[in-house]
């Protein structure tokens, strides 16, 4: 990711937090829980608690990431 005011993409997100997209998808559907290990990481990609990852509904997850790759990039590491 270059530009801190580029809009991330979901593919990013998971790509930052070392999954991948798929499972990335499975979790903000409820379809996986998130394991701790990996909240952790979202944690530090997104400033998205990793108490929402791992406790938070569906909903609330695809709502916190909505906002983080329309608006609010200024968690995701550009250092990769």
């Amino acid at each position: 990711m270059s530009a801190i005011n580029e809009q991330v993409t979901q593919k990013q997100i998971a790509l930052e937090a070392d999954i991948s997209p798929d499972f990335f998808n499975h979790i903000l559907h409820g379809r996986r829980p998130c394991p701790k290990a990996v909240a952790v990481r979202l944690e530090m990609v997104t400033g998205i608690s990793k108490v929402i990852w791992v406790w938070g509904s569906p909903a609330q997850l695809r709502a916190a990431v909505r906002k983080v790759c329309t608006n609010d990039t200024r968690h995701i590491h550009h250092d990769r």
